[in-house]
């Protein structure tokens, strides 16, 4: 026999009251007197058809008449052990003539009843997840110890044994266990250890395998999933998912959805009952389309059924997962703490509220929360990927920029390069890291080279919703700067508002040409942002920088960004852009008009190549056009064309690359520069 999910609901009362006939006997009539050969060869059809419930009844029936017949006895000992009644069966297997190969049947199957149980069950809430299914992978062994001469109970002791492991999250034996058996092995596993050999491999990442699997098993008919299972096509989904098989991932899954009725109709009820499989079945398709970035859609199916299950934990719980990756972290974190709520062992939801908190920057509390769930969930596989993330955000951070240019702009020159270099140390008290910087600018102007060199250290502070810096850079190169004091914040004050600012003593923005004729200057740059979601923004900036010649530059900027195509790993964006300066000199020899203002619509293009298991692949594309037009001399075109790659080996390592080119007009002639970008970031 082989491990078997709980009898549907519809079979239950029937199956009760023919248990009770074994138990108690009730009298029958469905014996004739010619014998009992034609009867046992149907209670052999109906129970190997799975029909227990009427094997069972049949069978009593026939020992009504035949009491000390030994077929029918050990036939009800086989119906009642397939059943699930183990423990009834092997007391009535005792009464038997001595038959070893049934006794050791039965311990088998004592053995497999307890590993599904053990899988299915409830765990108590104070209660150690692993302990039920390590026992049974404990007892199983020691069945393949004692029947180690019976090749048949090995094997089916064998299967059973990883579907105890993978109920273990011991994921790495299950595939281990997978991989040694033979082609043929492979071919003969039976329909119940296919999911959890999935479930294993895919832990493994390894979705193609998994996904064979569970096709072998085929879909399951709608009805047959026992109450307490889900329905393998979630596990389907995944692996398609996985293997980037978006298309098939949201047909399966749609389709098991519609095949499953929303409402069940129990024998002997007057009303009908949610079918908790068609919900499962609809969260995991608004899951699907969160993963493949459609999160609006699946935003729209969460709250519908959030409206729908208001105490659904589950619901709540990626309701408030979708909020967090739509950039709403302070209404994510209410959701996640009500699912909690309704369900205070909701691993999911600890999960959740722990990545929203370290979204919002809110870092105390964060190590002991996790040590505290790690403690309990040592295995698994969400938990060790918190752990890494963790580690990842909290640890040293490394980024590198490096940009060549070439053109014949007045304040770039023929060529010119730009290299910045930042190492921040470790999180320190929750709060705090101290990072050097180094900056490195070069242009080659028609009058000469100029440079400027900038080292130093900062301080950056992060708190809920805030971060702030602190940097002194002693500068070196031509004009002969002072030491650049720099300060800035970036306060997150709502879901939708922010504000950053940036003030440097002696701005790096300050441009290299201005600095070849010994000036320099200080600068400020302030930007409020609003953001409805990933779907619309907008943004009003103003710069200032007072020049050491008596310049004053005063500027702003407006912009807005709608998304206008969503597609799995493809997304564009459209914007417009506002731009105005204003200069108090306009006789200098950097770019200083006395007044210039430019509108652009610019167009964003993210689509991504690859992705799989924290390895992705990005291309982008840039394009914006135009009108500048600058006090004293006509308007004309300005454009912008930038296409680069992004690459991620593994998760905190992310190298990039762009080429670029801008046109536009300045004092009557044409500017153009053309720019290799070069990126580098290390950390989270």
């Amino acid at each position: 026999m082989f491990i078997r999910g709980p009898i549907p609901a519809a079979s239950r009362l029937a199956l009760a009251t023919a248990v009770l006939v074994a138990l108690c006997g009730q009298p029958a009539s469905a014996m004739d007197d010619t014998g009992t050969g034609g009867v046992v060869s149907t209670i052999d059809t109906l129970r190997h058809a799975g029909d227990w419930t009427r094997a069972l009844a049949l069978c009593e029936d026939a020992l009504r008449s035949h009491p000390d017949d030994v077929a029918l006895r050990r036939r009800q000992v086989l119906i009642l052990a397939d059943a699930g009644a183990v423990s009834r069966a092997r007391e009535l297997a005792r009464r038997l003539p001595d038959d070893p190969a049934l006794l050791a049947r039965l311990d088998a199957d004592a053995a497999a009843h307890r590993a599904t149980r053990a899988v299915r069950d409830a765990v108590a809430p104070d209660a150690d997840p692993y302990a039920a299914a390590d026992a049974a992978v404990r007892e199983l062994d020691a069945v393949i110890a004692r029947h180690a001469d019976d090749p048949a109970i090995v094997r089916r002791a064998r299967l059973d044994r990883l579907v105890a492991l993978q109920g273990a999250s011991r994921d790495a034996e299950v595939v281990a266990a997978y991989d040694a058996m033979s082609p043929a092995e492979r071919e003969a596993l039976p329909p119940y250890v296919l999911r959890p050999l999935a479930e294993a491999l895919l832990d493994r990442q390894r979705p193609e395998e998994a996904a064979g699997l569970l096709e072998q098993a085929g879909p399951a008919a709608p009805g047959s999933i026992p109450e307490g299972e889900s329905d393998p096509a979630i596990v389907l989904m995944y692996a398609y998912s996985e293997a980037g098989q978006y298309a098939k991932a949201r047909q399966t899954i749609d389709a098991a959805a519609a095949a499953q009725p929303v409402w069940l109709h129990p024998p002997g009820q007057t009303e009908p009952e949610a079918n908790p499989h068609r919900s499962e079945d609809d969260l995991n398709a608004a899951l699907l389309r969160n993963y493949a970035g459609l999160l609006a859609d699946a935003h729209a199916r969460l709250a519908a059924g959030v409206h729908e299950a208001p105490a659904s934990a589950a619901w709540r719980r990626e309701l408030g997962n979708n909020e967090r990756a739509r950039g709403w972290p302070r209404l994510a974190e209410q959701d996640l703490a009500i699912a909690r709520g309704l369900d205070p062992q909701d691993l999911g939801a600890r999960m959740g509220g722990l990545e929203t908190r370290r979204d919002l920057g809110d870092f105390p509390g964060v190590e002991a929360d996790l040590e505290a769930i790690e403690a309990r969930y040592p295995r698994d596989s969400q938990v060790q990927r918190q752990r890494d993330a963790w580690n990842r955000q909290r640890g040293w951070q490394f980024d590198a920029q490096q940009t060549f240019g070439h053109g014949n702009t007045i304040d770039y020159g023929d060529r010119d390069q730009d290299t910045q270099a930042t190492l921040a140390s470790p999180l320190l008290a929750d709060h705090w890291r101290i990072y050097g910087i180094a900056r490195h600018a070069q242009a080659s102007l028609p009058e000469g080279d100029a440079h400027r060199t900038d080292a130093g250290l900062g301080v950056r502070g992060e708190w809920r919703g805030v971060q702030a810096y602190l940097q002194a850079l002693p500068t070196r190169g031509t004009g002969g700067d002072p030491t650049a004091a720099e300060a800035g914040f970036d306060w997150a004050i709502s879901d939708h508002w922010s504000w950053s600012t940036d003030a440097s003593s002696s701005g790096a923005d300050i441009p290299l040409r201005a600095r070849y004729y010994g000036i320099h200057g200080s600068t400020l740059d302030s930007t409020v942002q609003w953001r409805a979601s990933e779907l619309l923004s907008a943004r009003l900036g103003v710069q200032g920088a007072n020049f050491s010649d008596g310049n004053r530059r005063r500027a702003a900027d407006l912009g807005v960004t709608g998304r206008v195509l969503t597609r799995p790993r493809l997304q564009l964006d459209l914007g417009a852009d506002l731009y105005t300066s204003h200069n108090t000199l306009d006789d200098t020899a950097y770019f200083n008009p006395r007044r210039d203002g430019a509108a652009t619509v610019n167009a964003h293009l993210d689509h991504v190549l690859a992705d799989r298991y924290g390895r992705t692949w990005h291309q982008l594309v840039d394009v914006a056009v135009g009108s500048y037009a600058q006090q004293g001399q006509a308007a004309g075109w300005v454009a912008e064309v930038g296409y680069g790659q992004t690459w991620q080996p593994h998760e905190g390592l992310v190298f990039g690359w762009q080429l670029g080119w801008h046109s536009q007009p300045y004092d009557g002639r044409r500017e153009t520069r053309a720019t290799l970008e070069l990126t580098l970031h290390w950390g989270e």
